[in-house]
């Protein structure tokens, strides 16, 4: 009878919770996932990559399952074809499906090339500022393919208050590839030329370079120009620590990006064994000195599970990420995209628009396996809600339609403490603490 009453009690304290008002606190963080990914010749046939074997709709399916799984906010790309209607292409057929409507395209650069780099960005959270391209090395001669470097904006809803904004910078390069000598001077070239246009803008803020370097070792002259740059102010930094020699071993397997095949298709199919796509980031990313850092562990290489040294992602199973997506991994790309989060801070500041969603909607909290949401008069104008741990890591995205009521389960997720972030159509976010628990005390079985 006890346990019965117990039970009973805690019913009646869920639903006190569920119809009761909570308190939404000022947002002033937000989460920015970046992803970088050799496309393999993306609307760009050749002789040895045509419609036959790097079918453009069989890629642009695999990228569509590849964006449902990682959902980034930013994506650089290389390889994609200078086409102007290429980067239309996959955000009409790949990024902007599925209830998403949010992704767009900075402009076209490496006039006169194949293949070329471009930068996607969610428009809900950010605005392209600039972009500029970098073309030539120190002694004035063609880079082998364009280096791009676009600057982006934080879109603060509270702007008129706050008086400016959180900017951060993305270089994203193709070094050439090859492992003759020669090679490895363009690429140290190219590399050089990079830091010596960003040493000459006094360059301080949040940068992040990211691509294709085809680098096969860390003693390459581009990786220590990177990491090693003479002033320590301009230095970048790779959030994989102590690989150190030759990147192709076994032991280095987890952070393989090339080759996602071991035959078939065009491009390499030596299977997964090399290191050649990264992203590093300045002193102000990990030092948080300029209101953006690297969410520590964040880094991958999407669906590396270590485990396939020379084969390929999806043979024998990826446990990891499961068999759509392994097999999109390996139809989209003879690459893996390489992923990192970033936290975002922002002034403390309470709106008037706050307030009045503070009174208009509530949730389940504490919950236990179901959390239930009622929007209120913010129905309509609700697209998206997000769970977050307390690092910033996304756990989970609920897509709002126009419903008045949400119920979501939440048996995947652990016990402990969230962020429940609102998303609204006019790019407005508001967050709060959300307690997942288990309860006690159960109501007794029949045969009790």
């Amino acid at each position: 009878m006890q346990q019965m009453m117990k039970s009973k009690y805690l019913l009646s304290v869920s639903l006190m919770l569920f119809i009761g008002a909570f308190k939404l606190s000022a947002q002033n963080k937000d989460t920015l996932r970046v992803m970088n990914y050799n496309l393999l010749y993306y609307n760009a046939n050749t002789s040895f990559c045509t419609q036959t074997n790097n079918n453009l709709n069989t890629k642009e399916a695999a990228m569509e399952d590849i964006i449902d799984v990682i959902l980034p906010d930013v994506l650089v790309v290389n390889e994609i074809g200078t086409d102007p209607n290429s980067a239309f292409y996959l955000s009409r057929d790949a990024l902007n499906k599925n209830g998403r409507n949010y992704y767009r395209f900075a402009a076209n650069s490496g006039s006169g090339q194949t293949i070329a780099n471009m930068l996607f960005y969610n428009r809900r959270k950010l605005q392209l500022e600039s972009q500029r391209v970098i073309d030539k090395n120190l002694n004035g001669t063609n880079i082998i393919r364009d280096i791009d470097v676009y600057t982006l904006r934080y879109k603060d809803t509270n702007l008129a208050k706050h008086g400016d904004t959180i900017r951060f910078h993305i270089i994203v390069a193709h070094l050439k590839a090859g492992n003759t000598t020669s090679d490895r001077a363009e690429r140290g070239d190219a590399v050089d030329a990079v830091m010596a246009d960003l040493d000459s803008l006094n360059a301080s803020g949040n940068y992040i370079i990211a691509g294709d370097f085809n680098l096969y070792r860390s003693t390459e002259t581009a990786y220590q120009e990177l990491v090693n740059y003479v002033d320590t102010s301009l230095r970048f930094y790779d959030p994989v620590r102590n690989m150190t020699g030759l990147w192709n071993q076994q032991r280095y397997a987890a952070h393989h990006t090339q080759s996602t095949r071991t035959s078939g298709g065009c491009g390499a199919n030596g299977g997964m064994n090399d290191r050649f796509d990264l992203m590093l980031y300045s002193d102000e990313i990990k030092d948080n000195k300029d209101n953006i850092k690297y969410i520590r562990n964040s880094y991958k290489a999407f669906g590396q599970d270590g485990l396939r040294f020379n084969s390929s992602i999806n043979s024998p199973r990826n446990n990891l990420v499961g068999n759509t997506v392994a097999n999109a991994l390996h139809d989209m790309s003879d690459h893996l995209p390489v992923i990192l989060d970033l936290e975002i801070t922002l002034p403390q500041t309470t709106s008037l628009d706050e307030v009045q969603f503070m009174k208009d909607v509530r949730f389940s909290n504490p919950t236990k396996d179901q959390l239930y949401i009622d929007l209120g008069k913010n129905k309509g104008e609700i697209s998206e809600i997000e769970i977050m741990d307390l690092n910033g890591r996304i756990i989970d995205r609920i897509r709002v339609d126009n419903s008045l009521r949400i119920r979501r389960n939440l048996n995947h997720i652990s016990k402990g403490t969230y962020l429940l972030k609102f998303h609204t159509k006019s790019y407005q976010q508001f967050v709060e603490k959300l307690i997942k628990i288990c309860l006690l005390y159960t109501s007794p079985s029949p045969r009790d």
